[in-house]
Parts: C-alpha cells; sequence; structure tokens
C-alpha cells in the first residue's frame, strides 16, 4: 500500500493505539519472567501493529524496541534489568507518541 495517499492519524487515535500497547505492557509485567503464551502474544502483536500504522516507517523502530524489551521480560531468568530496559523504552514511545499528536493537533488548528 502507498501510505502518501493516507491520512495522517488524528490525536485521539495516537495516543488511543498508545493506550492498547500499554494496557499490554501491564499483562508483560505481570508475567515478567513466566513466558508468553499465545494470547498474550496475540496481545502484544495487535498492539504494536496499529501503532506501527499510526506512526509510520520512520518511528516503528521505536515500537519495535519496546516489543524487544517487552519479549526479553517474559522469558528472562532475573527479568530486572529486562524491566528497566522496557521502562525507558516505554518512555521514549510515549515522547515520539506524544511529539506526533502534538503535530497532529497543530494540524487541525
Amino acid at each position: 500500500m502507498n501510505d502518501q495517499y493516507a491520512l495522517p492519524a488524528t490525536s485521539d487515535e495516537l495516543l488511543s493505539a498508545l493506550a492498547r500497547l500499554d494496557a499490554a505492557m501491564v499483562q508483560v509485567v505481570r508475567r515478567a519472567g513466566h513466558g508468553c503464551g499465545p494470547d498474550c502474544e496475540r496481545h502484544l502483536d495487535t498492539s504494536s501493529r496499529g501503532l506501527r500504522v499510526l506512526l509510520g516507517a520512520d518511528a516503528a523502530q521505536v515500537v519495535n524496541d519496546v516489543i524487544e524489551a517487552a519479549r526479553r521480560v517474559l522469558t528472562s531468568a532475573d527479568p530486572a534489568a529486562p524491566l528497566l530496559m522496557l521502562t525507558m523504552a516505554r518512555q521514549t514511545l510515549a515522547t515520539v507518541v506524544h511529539r506526533h499528536a502534538a503535530r497532529a493537533t497543530r494540524r487541525v488548528a
């Protein structure tokens, strides 16, 4: 699909997608060190896919970093360090999403 004709994401869409990913991260933190079952894996994939699409290719790697950190948290025998990395990746993603949301708001105004 050619993205040049896609409508830009609205601020509400971006913030809602971030909230869905944050909900998935709550499940990840709760299951830290205990693996990820099919439901957890599906939740991670669907919540991250939407955010990748809304942010576009330039920011998709930031979403990928969060998902990779989440998977390390789930599979680590000692998840303390991976949890710290996940926290930092989530903060970076939140900054990127809020920056995109601010731009979307300015476009509308």
